[in-house]
């Protein structure tokens, strides 16, 4: 008797119901329901003949055996994905000019940019990574021909994707009492973060001081993880190490902002179509 042939989509709903934390939510994810999403997990054991999840406590938590298929199930659908990819992309030349938020530069994003390269061996892919204001502006002047960034309004030729919480970030444990200023790691103005964080702290009567002031966001997150203070953006560019202090320091709820597609309205080659798509397949997954 051979050896299983597993299906990759049982696969993509097993990684979905764990990249999410809870198979419940993997099932409205997938659009399946709750009952076939727990029939296929029972189904996938049954033909391993091993467990791939314990209890703890209410929550559900993976097996030795469920870690080593998670990572082999992400690795399977990504090969998946860039085969498809390849296929299609053979006839597909030309080069894309994408303009990348410093935010996802130790991300998933990287990755994803990488794998379609390797799909679309035609595609010359140019990346260049700047703060939001300065990317929005190159799309409109044509410098760029498209754009993946954080603002409150894209203007013209953008796609709204989601809008993502603002967090305050810094080490677990940062010492900070209310009645002394909260050290800020800020990146220089203009800046959307740097505006929402000020006004928060001014309307609920938090004094602040300015630690670090930076033009990159490199700089920030070093000074965060050496404990000099704290900063915000999105949680989807938090580093490891660094946590959501918002709760911990009883710091004021912050705005969420709109993460959009910026494209030229000169930018419509197929190859950057392509790239287009596969950044809304790989924002849709992981947002």
């Amino acid at each position: 008797m051979g050896l299983p042939l597993l299906e990759l989509d049982v696969l993509k709903t097993f990684a979905a119901g764990i990249d999410v934390g809870s198979f419940a939510r993997a099932a409205e994810k997938i659009g399946r329901s709750q009952s076939a999403v727990s029939l296929q997990m029972k189904k996938l054991e049954e033909q391993l003949n091993i467990a791939l999840f314990e209890r703890q406590g209410r929550s559900l938590a993976l097996t030795a055996a469920g870690k080593t298929l998670y990572d082999y199930a992400k690795r399977m659908l990504e090969l998946n994905e860039e085969a498809v990819g390849a296929v299609r992309g053979i006839a597909v030349d030309g080069e894309v000019r994408f303009g990348m938020s410093v935010d996802f530069e130790n991300t998933w994003l990287p990755a994803t940019l990488a794998r379609f390269s390797r799909s679309h061996g035609n595609v010359a892919v140019e990346i260049r990574m700047d703060r939001n204001a300065v990317l929005s502006a190159q799309v409109e002047r044509g410098e760029i021909d498209i754009a993946l960034l954080f603002t409150h309004d894209g203007g013209p030729g953008s796609e709204r994707i989601a809008d993502v919480g603002m967090v305050w970030i810094g080490q677990p444990d940062l010492s900070w009492r209310p009645e002394q200023p909260l050290p800020l790691l800020l990146l220089e103005q203009p800046c959307a973060f740097t505006q929402a964080a000020l006004q928060a702290l001014d309307a609920a009567r938090i004094k602040w001081r300015m630690v670090a002031s930076s033009p990159s966001l490199g700089g920030l997150w070093a000074a965060a993880e050496a404990g000099m203070g704290i900063t915000v953006r999105t949680g989807v560019s938090m580093p490891r190490g660094l946590v959501d202090l918002g709760s911990a320091l009883a710091l004021p709820p912050l705005p969420s902002i709109g993460l959009w597609i910026k494209q030229s309205p000169k930018a419509e080659s197929q190859a950057v179509q392509r790239l287009r798509q596969a950044l809304l397949d790989v924002l849709h997954e992981q947002l």
